[in-house]
This record gives structure tokens, sequence and C-alpha cells, in this order.
């Protein structure tokens, strides 16, 4: 199956094949290496070719060996089915020369976001000045916990007994807690006592590092609003009503994030160009 996904994807991409492909080698050029359908294909030829062709079990080889055999046993069979299409025309109906020809521009977009991916790695200066900029976003934070459950909160661990508490009440007791830490009570101890994560209560309510996509979005919101010793009022997700102080924040290294702030820059430029020297008419597109 994933040999015929693979023919039909290049069969998208070389039913118009450029006329050097089709053509019998002339006089003195390199050796005829394949033949299928009506293609008589050069070892320079099928190279070029073989480029463009995806592989499920890997990256096309050539040369001689068996890997090599079998990307040309692939190659060939889809330029005997490519021929037999073109035979019948279907290169030729509307429809599916237009889908080739978007497809074709699809591939040479991706191929620019490429591009444009490669000319940020090469200007690290500008990476590091993004970098700089988004500190904010790319972020780590070390926070401790006080959870207080209720009748229907969700659990993580299995077995775990549900509280006979209503919601109203567990706000109450989250309350109760927080004015008691703004009193001056230490988060730490109150979470050894009354905190009701099997996981961090008895290290004090402290949870492993997190950064931005991890913990439930109401948790992230708030913790990522606070400042170091900061601690929330009441925060309700789906577990219950949390507490949370933050411990400690700390930026990504560089290195850390540099892949992704140099995709960030290419996407950002992809989209400039995309958006630049465009017109519609609008007596067509109507709003």
């Amino acid at each position: 199956m994933k040999r015929l996904q693979n023919l039909a994807l290049l069969l998208a991409m070389t039913c118009s094949v450029p006329a050097w492909s089709q053509a019998a080698a002339p006089a003195g050029s390199d050796s005829i290496v394949l033949r299928a359908g009506d293609f008589n294909l050069t070892q320079a030829d099928y190279e070029k070719l073989v480029l463009g062709y995806e592989r499920a079990s890997g990256a096309p080889t050539t040369g001689p060996s068996p890997q090599s055999k079998q990307t040309g046993q692939e190659v060939a069979s889809l330029l005997a089915l490519v021929s037999e299409a073109q035979r019948r025309k279907i290169d030729q109906d509307p429809k599916t020369a237009a889908l080739i020809r978007v497809r074709g521009y699809v591939l040479l977009a991706n191929a620019l976001l490429a591009s444009l991916t490669a000319e940020a790695k090469k200007d690290e200066a500008g990476t590091r000045a993004l970098y700089e900029s988004e500190k904010n976003t790319y972020i780590e934070i070390t926070a401790r916990q006080i959870l207080i459950r209720h009748q229907g909160s969700a659990t993580d661990k299995p077995g775990v007994a549900t509280s006979k508490r209503s919601e109203a009440q567990a706000k109450a007791e989250a309350a109760a807690l927080y004015a008691k830490v703004k009193a001056g009570a230490k988060f730490s101890e109150l979470a050894k006592k009354s905190s009701e994560d099997e996981t961090t209560k008895a290290k004090g309510g402290e949870l492993p590092p997190f950064s931005r996509g991890v913990m439930q979005a109401e948790f992230e919101a708030a913790a990522f609003s606070l400042p170091v010793g900061g601690v929330s009022e009441p925060v309700k997700t789906k577990y219950g009503y949390h507490l949370i102080e933050i411990v400690e924040r700390r930026p990504f290294p560089f290195e850390r994030v540099k892949p992704t702030l140099e995709f960030l820059r290419a996407k950002q430029k992809l989209e400039e160009i995309s958006k630049s020297g465009i017109q519609l008419s609008d007596a067509y597109f109507k709003p």
C-alpha cells in the first residue's frame, strides 16, 4: 500500500514530464539506464528525476546496489503508469491538469520555506535578536501547588478516592488557605498538610519545571502571570482548585530554542511574502 501511495504521489508530480526525459538519448550522451513506457532515461536524466522521488522506506539511492535497484524498479513502474495515463490523455483533463499545477505550486512554496529557513540559519544575529525580544515566551517555571479536590474532579491516578466535599466547599477551603499564605504561613508547609495532589504533597507541593503548553490552560495562565515568590488566588481546573506559588523563572538557553526561532523567522518572512503585492477584483471576489 505504501508503495502505491508513493507512486501516486510522484505521479502527481511528473504527469507533465520534461521533454528531455521522454526522448531517446542523443548520440554521445550517457547510456540508457532505464526504459519504461515512452521513457528512455540516461544515467544523468534518471539521477535528475530521482531527486524528486520520495520512498516510504527511506531516501532513494543511485548506483550499483540492491537499494538502488529497488528505487529504479519503483521509478520505472511509475513511468510506465505515466506513459499509459498520457496515452489516454488523462493529463489533458482540465481538472487533472489544474490539480497537478496546484500541487506543483505547493511544492514550490514548501521549497521556498526551506530556503528561507536556510537563510535564517546563516543569520544568527537576527535569531539572537528575536530570542532577546521573546524571552518572556521561552521560559521555564518551577512552582509549588496546593490542590483541593471536590466531587467530580478529575485525577490522573487510578484508584484515588473521590472527594466528598462540594465544589463550593473546595473553593472556600482553597480561599482560606490563600488567606493563610497572605498572612505569612509558609506555602510548602501548608502543601504538606492540606494539598490533595498525591504526587507533590510530600515535596511541599513542588512540581517539576514546566514550560508553556504543558499544564492545564487555566493553571498555565495563572502561573505565567506571576512573579517569582508570587502566589495565585484559587485557580479552578478539572482537577479542583489550585494555589500556585512561583519558585523560579528562567529563560531557555539560546541553543535550545535556536532551531524553533529560525523556523519562526522563516515562517514570518513567508507570511510577509504571501501578503505582498496581492490584488483581488472586488467585482469578482464579492465580500
